[in-house]
């Protein structure tokens, strides 16, 4: 099976070396392998350090005059791409020698059409609630275990496989989506034409590094909630009640007493505490609490 993997890089000049040469010395025929890199506009030194591992005959790199987004990336990918099987990696993202041969191996089965990797957190000491909070073992597309089909809201492409024939069908990113939460709006496209081919394999182990903190990450959600959620509800309005925004879009009076009995500066300022304050495991509902009502702010912005 012919692969190309796609890694969209975007000021990354500190992660580079550790996790280009991974990808590089993949346990599969180079013949077989194209690594596309594409080069996002970086305005630090990600540019030059990744033109030393251009003399690899499998190394195409492309380089954007412009910043456009994660989704622009992968769509630069997706057509220079030759493979019948594409890889969406981060640029942050640290994998085994194994990595594209156990992809590869899994999609002999022709039922899978969607690969989600096993993402893990690189682990630093003294880590955040937040960071412990994305490490759980029962969290996203990890509490469905493998051989399970997984909803489209958990198949997200930080380290993920999606048979080219797909991609064809599905077509191309939306790049208009910039920013925090761009799979929801493709994954959606692709579980409508694939609902029970979409997977998660826990033993395809790869290692995230350069974790957002917590306050930079409720600043994503609420930018998601402002910018791409409007898109993503414009396009499939049915996806509203599933990501339980259907509460506020409604002008009844329940919705209207469930909103500020919810969402205020006094529930706001608990969970604050109960953060802060609480052992990690107990935290984790107002966290998740937090992140929710960032994304209703942000939206609740764009509707105003």
């Amino acid at each position: 099976m012919k692969v190309s993997i796609i890694i969209s890089v975007y000021n990354a000049e500190d992660i580079i070396d550790i996790t280009i040469p991974k990808f590089l010395n993949q346990n599969y025929p180079k013949v077989k392998l194209d690594l596309i890199i594409v080069n996002d506009a970086s305005t630090d030194n990600s540019y030059n350090l990744l033109k030393k591992y251009n003399q690899n005959n499998n190394f195409i790199l492309i380089n954007h005059k412009k910043n456009k987004g994660r989704c622009a990336t992968r769509n630069t990918g997706i057509n220079r791409a030759s493979g019948d099987l594409i890889i969406f990696v981060d640029c942050d993202i640290e994998v085994e020698k194994d990595f594209v041969l156990f992809h590869a191996a899994f999609h002999e089965n022709e039922n899978i059409i969607g690969l989600l990797s096993n993402v893990k957190p690189i682990k630093y000491k003294n880590q955040s609630k937040y960071h412990k909070f994305l490490s759980q073992k029962k969290r996203g597309a990890k509490s469905y275990g493998n051989q399970i089909p997984i909803p489209y809201k958990y198949f997200i492409f930080t380290a993920t496989s999606v048979k080219k024939f797909a991609i064809d069908k599905t077509g191309l990113l939306d790049e208009n989506l910039i920013g925090y939460g761009i799979d929801l709006h493709y994954s959606y496209r692709l579980w409508k034409y694939f609902p029970e081919n979409l997977f998660f394999e826990s033993s395809i182990i790869v290692n995230q590094h350069k974790l957002k903190d917590f306050n930079q990450a409720l600043f994503d959600f609420q930018d998601y909630g402002k910018r791409n959620l409007p898109i993503i509800l414009k396009s499939f309005p049915e996806l509203s009640k599933d990501l339980g925004i259907s509460l506020f879009e409604k002008n009844s009076f329940f919705s209207i007493i469930i909103r500020n009995l919810i969402f205020n500066d006094l529930m706001k300022i608990l969970t604050i505490f109960f953060i802060k304050f609480l052992p990690a495991n107990f935290c984790y509902p107002f966290i998740k609490f937090r992140m929710l009502s960032e994304l209703i702010s942000g939206f609740k912005q764009k509707r105003t």
